[in-house]
């Protein structure tokens, strides 16, 4: 194990720049396969010139620490990824947002379509929709599961939407108001509605992280 830190140590050079090494600990929070939108990474990063955000990918795509998804998104190869991951020791995006917030309310809806939605058909749907204020920031997806996350243009409070089966999503929200979420419940709603896809609200709970 010791000898797998050390190459972990080797792996991610040195000379990395504050803003390429906070691209990288973004990245290695979320899921292997996870695809970051350009301004979606920007907003993370409190709006980081656009300029100074290009080369930094550019420069981290030469190392091969990232790689640009057909589609032009942005994550960390599978080459890389365990080894970023281990490097920065992070648990996982929902401990991380647990850790950083104050206010985690948790509100879980069930989907009523009229036939079955595969949830990498219902991620697809949902990635890249702007809703209200919230803005895309990027996602995740496989035939099983998936999740999607947006961020506030101005007071970065973000909400995050998790495939729990075919038929259930979870949707966290951090630093959010109750009557914000369920208003971007509430625009979701109006959209798949016209796509014969219902969502019905099952269970709302707010709570503090321990």
């Amino acid at each position: 194990m010791d000898e797998y830190r050390a190459d972990n140590e080797e792996f991610v050079p040195e000379y990395l720049s504050r803003l390429e090494e906070s691209v990288l600990e973004e990245l290695s929070l979320r899921e292997k396969n996870y695809n970051f939108r350009f301004n979606g990474l920007r907003r993370l990063l409190r709006d980081v010139h656009q300029q100074k955000l290009t080369r930094a990918l550019e420069r981290l795509q030469e190392d091969r620490l990232i790689q640009q998804s057909p589609d032009g998104g942005y994550g960390l190869g599978n080459d890389s990824y365990d080894k970023v991951r281990e490097h920065y020791g992070n648990r996982g995006l929902v401990d991380h947002y647990q850790d950083q917030n104050k206010t985690q309310n948790k509100i879980l809806t069930t989907i009523t379509p009229e036939k079955e939605i595969p949830a990498e058909d219902l991620i697809k749907r949902l990635a890249g929709k702007y809703f209200g204020y919230y803005r895309f920031v990027g996602h995740f997806s496989t035939d099983k599961k998936g999740r999607l996350e947006w961020i506030h243009v101005e007071d970065h409070s973000k909400i995050l939407i998790s495939t729990i089966s075919q038929s259930e999503i979870e949707i966290e929200s951090y630093n959010v108001k109750k009557e914000t979420i369920e208003r971007f419940i509430q625009l979701i709603r109006q959209m798949l509605v016209n796509q014969h896809i219902f969502l019905q609200i099952h269970d709302i709970t707010s709570s503090r992280p321990n």
